[in-house]
């Protein structure tokens, strides 16, 4: 849930005069800080504040774990696809083998026969 406590908690802990965050967000004269917290900002606005503060959006949601891609993971994928490649290029081959298996086997089913023009067997 959102929580735009977070944000007076910043103002105060960084020292920051609320109209300095309402300037920033460009509402400075039509908006109160209290719209901001006690309201339900848009994801936009909440982008900005969050800009301002320099911090990630997941601080007014009190995530405990914020998310982003961890370097493991990218190492995994990386085994998983080239695993994934390797079983490909193997059912290529299989693929390839049976081809010429069955060109073969039609060859021996229908030998190629010489004709003439008019399409009789000689």
């Amino acid at each position: 849930m959102y929580n735009g406590n977070i944000i007076r908690q910043l103002l105060v802990e960084r020292n920051i005069p609320n109209k300095e965050l309402l300037r920033y967000l460009g509402t400075e004269a039509n908006a109160s800080l209290a719209q901001i917290v006690n309201g339900n900002p848009t994801v936009k606005r909440l982008e900005k504040v969050a800009d301002f503060f320099g911090v990630s959006m997941d601080v007014f949601f009190e995530r405990e774990k914020p998310f982003k891609a961890y370097s493991s993971a990218h190492g995994d994928n990386e085994q998983q696809y080239k695993e994934k490649i390797e079983l490909l290029e193997r059912l290529l081959e299989e693929k390839d083998k049976r081809i010429l298996l069955l060109e073969q086997m039609n060859q021996l089913v229908n030998p190629t026969e010489s004709r003439t023009d008019l399409g009789q067997t000689i």
